[in-house]
């Protein structure tokens, strides 16, 4: 049911804007794969300023706070929220795919994907990617974003942690968080 509330209301909001914008000529002729490296990079930077402002604004932090009320990290816990932080966190995703023009079937492919990847993050496993880890996202540094102590100051990025490692937010010790909430 919350699913499709998502749906709906991004539906809509996004059809509004393809009224007022249309993907520029220069975009819509780039290549399919060249546009889907520039959706990932751009829905990267939204998530990851968006995840901060969600852990500093009180109003958003008030609608995101029931996903780090699990006191596990698995799963399920990635689909853990409340329905606004879900339409909140679907937008900023797919924002930069509806900006470059991607069309509905692409569109729909990239948040399947987006979704793949949050129980990839959210799974209850102690997967370490070694030298990948600093480019690419894991289970490990994201347990550590959910880690009670750190009250979730950390580790914001979601499929590369480049953003963290460039604003100082990145974090990734050795041992496994013990605590969660």
């Amino acid at each position: 049911a919350f699913n499709a509330l998502t749906i709906f209301v991004l539906s809509w909001i996004f059809s509004l804007l393809e009224q007022v914008y249309l993907a520029p000529v220069a975009l819509r002729q780039l290549p399919l794969w060249f546009k889907i490296i520039l959706v990932v990079i751009a829905s990267d930077f939204l998530i990851y300023w968006g995840h901060r402002a969600q852990h500093k604004f009180s109003l958003l932090w008030r609608f995101h706070r029931v996903h780090h009320t699990a006191e596990q990290v698995d799963y399920i816990a990635a689909y853990r929220e409340h329905p606004l932080d879900n339409i909140y966190t679907r937008g900023l995703e797919t924002l930069p795919a509806v900006l470059c023009g991607l069309d509905l079937n692409e569109i729909a492919g990239f948040v399947t994907f987006r979704g793949l990847w949050a129980l990839f993050i959210h799974s209850n496993t102690s997967i370490r990617l070694g030298w990948l880890e600093p480019l690419i996202g894991s289970p490990h540094l994201h347990h550590w974003h959910h880690e009670l102590d750190k009250r979730g100051l950390i580790n914001y990025a979601n499929l590369s942690p480049l953003m963290d490692i460039a604003f100082g937010t990145y974090y990734n010790p050795l041992e496994r968080p013990q605590r969660y909430g």
